[in-house]
């Protein structure tokens, strides 16, 4: 059986530098899959096979998707996993970032949407982000929606809060270049959702290779038979990592993918 790639979207795909894919990314993702590689998007965005990144739409469709962090899983074009906040999580959890000013972001429709605007306008974390979130309605709606997760565009002193706030959850910090965390239910996890696909097919973590750069990464490169970080990658993403490649905008990619085959072509 030839190794799975599980392969983060944000920072490892997708450069939040120059906001976009670099094209020997997508000629790299293209290549594994023409050679018989499946590669699973491992994302904590919520991605689903109808929902792909506009960058990918004519040129690479993901193989499946452990996204949200874990939450929601699909195989061979199937919804296989599903795990949302509980509904009173969720509930105190909007209730305490409003009531401390914070800022929380999730997507509404095919908008965004914030606890605080203003805060999030005037916050230098989030001077590189491409979206404008609303608040009033369309925030107010995460109150009656189900949500995998959550993203508290925030400083590191809200991260710890809200973390010391809610044990039952987990905020993983995005590193200091995106800035921000994933809010999850402590359950969910990339690790989890890649184990549960992997079930699915049968196979073990022997069989997985995973590649990523931020905190949200961690469990699964560790997990993963074969784990690589990103050159760009938060230093303890490197540091738990077999394999440190190159920077996203200088080839990082291709060089992973090239290491990776060269470790699947070794324990054949």
């Amino acid at each position: 059986m030839k190794p799975f790639f599980f392969i983060d979207y944000d920072n490892t795909i997708f450069s939040h530098r120059t906001w976009s894919i670099p094209e020997d990314a997508i000629q790299t993702l293209e290549g594994l899959q023409a050679d018989g590689f499946q590669v699973i998007l491992a994302s904590g965005r919520a991605f689903r096979s109808g929902q792909l990144p506009e960058e990918f739409q004519g040129r690479f469709i993901p193989d499946g998707f452990v996204s949200a962090n874990g939450a929601l899983i699909e195989a061979e074009g199937k919804l296989i996993w599903e795990k949302y906040f509980d509904p009173d999580l969720q509930k105190r959890i909007l209730d305490y970032v409003v009531e401390k000013g914070y800022c929380l972001v999730s997507n509404y429709g095919n908008s965004w949407c914030t606890s605080n605007p203003e805060r999030f306008r005037t916050l230098p974390s989030n001077k590189h982000r491409k979206i404008q979130p609303q608040g009033g309605d369309a925030f107010f709606s995460l109150y009656t929606s189900r949500r995998p997760s959550f993203f508290l565009a925030d400083t590191k002193e809200a991260i710890a809060d809200v973390q010391a706030h809610f044990p039952e959850t987990r905020l993983l910090y995005m590193g200091d270049e995106m800035g921000g965390a994933d809010i999850i239910p402590k359950e969910n996890g990339k690790d989890m959702g890649a184990a549960r696909f992997l079930e699915y097919f049968h196979a073990s973590w022997e069989d997985a290779i995973a590649i990523g750069d931020s905190m949200n990464d961690i469990a699964l490169i560790k997990a993963a038979a074969f784990g690589i970080a990103m050159g760009n990658a938060m230093p303890e993403v490197q540091a738990a990592a077999d394999y440190v490649a190159k920077d996203i905008d200088d080839g990082g990619l291709a060089d992973a993918a090239a290491r990776a085959r060269q470790w699947a072509a070794g324990r054949a």
